[in-house]
């Protein structure tokens, strides 16, 4: 699906900021009998994270950057805990985060974000909606690293864990995932034992795999990759976001800034535009990646200041990032490769 002219593409945008009015139920203020401190400082919108339960601030924090690399403890814990301090009630982590460094290789770097989010977990765990993925997609794999994902993040239970990284090379292969030794039958033995709460699965490459896994099995939520240039190539919003909201499932979205990409060249548009066009969408909450409090402060800034933009607004905001749009879904299959760090 294309829209191929700005005023089918605004009709369309139309309807996903009416879906965006429903998913936000309601402000702090409006809940503020039923909310924890934390949500009470947030002072931004909640929106419904699909049929969880939960009620997520529409930014979360996503633990990769800094808190996915090691050496940088001190300064992860200090994210983490401030992200709370600041209202933050969901955090994203997965067992493959780490990133590699000119002395540890990526494979050794692994567990790195689950490992420091764990250091906050121990004595704030309450206070947080915690999420974590599985890389692997056997039964058995995928329950071995649940195990040391638990005992890495100082828990005995995630409220969601999820297939990550679904890729357009799977397609395929989705009948050995729903099999008897696959890892959605792991997940289903995790939830019915209390080890985790609810199950996603998360993709950035490919609209159509996750289009398929949407459709096959009722997910609780999905994590996907969605900003400012998405419709350009193979767009998320178009092909995949309908169908996650028809199906009610929680949807956070990521890639918010590229990897920051979406600033180069000159700045091609503020963080404030790139938070604002994806929060516009019918998602629960963004992830975003920090590397210094002061970022994080910031992001969450604008998330308290968030006005939903109207249809032309969106649409201005794509044309500024059209003439780069390769370079900033670099993360999708068949345009681009990922910097050699990560």
């Amino acid at each position: 699906m294309t829209y191929q002219n700005r005023n089918s593409r605004r009709d369309f945008l139309k309807k996903m900021a009416a879906a965006t009015a429903v998913a936000t139920v309601a402000s702090p203020l409006e809940l503020l009998s039923g909310c924890t401190t934390a949500e009470k400082a947030a002072g931004m919108p909640l929106r419904a994270l699909g049929r969880t339960g939960h009620m997520a601030g529409i930014y979360s924090l996503g633990a990769q950057a800094a808190v996915e690399t090691p050496g940088k403890e001190e300064l992860a814990v200090e994210i983490v805990n401030r992200a709370i301090d600041l209202g933050i009630n969901y955090i994203d982590t997965a067992a493959a985060y780490g990133r590699s460094t000119e002395t540890i290789s990526r494979q050794d770097a692994m567990g790195t974000s689950e490992r420091n989010v764990g250091q906050v977990m121990k004595t704030r765990r309450n206070e947080v909606f915690l999420a974590s993925k599985t890389h692997n997609r056997t039964y058995d794999g995928s329950m071995r690293l649940l195990e040391q994902s638990l005992k890495n993040l100082q828990t005995d239970h995630l409220d969601l864990w999820q297939v990550h990284n679904m890729r357009a090379a799977e397609k395929a292969n989705l009948d050995s995932y729903f099999a008897e030794d696959g890892v959605i039958k792991a997940m289903e033995k995790a939830r019915e034992e209390g080890m985790v709460k609810n199950i996603g699965f998360t993709g950035h490459e490919d609209p159509e795999i996750l289009r398929m896994m949407a459709e096959r099995y009722d997910f609780d939520n999905v994590l996907v990759a969605i900003n400012a240039a998405d419709k350009y190539y193979k767009s998320m919003i178009e092909n995949f976001l309908p169908v996650a909201v028809e199906k009610g499932m929680g949807i956070v979205g990521m890639k918010i800034p590229a990897r920051d990409r979406i600033f180069d060249h000159g700045g091609i548009i503020t963080m404030k535009e790139a938070m604002d066009y994806v929060m516009s969408l019918p998602v629960s909450t963004v992830v975003i990646g920090i590397d210094e409090v002061a970022e994080l402060e910031e992001n969450i800034q604008i998330a308290r200041e968030f006005k939903q933009l109207s249809a032309d607004e969106l649409l201005a905001i794509e044309e500024k990032a059209k003439p780069h749009y390769e370079h900033l879904q670099f993360f999708k299959d068949g345009i681009g490769e990922w910097p050699a760090e990560w």
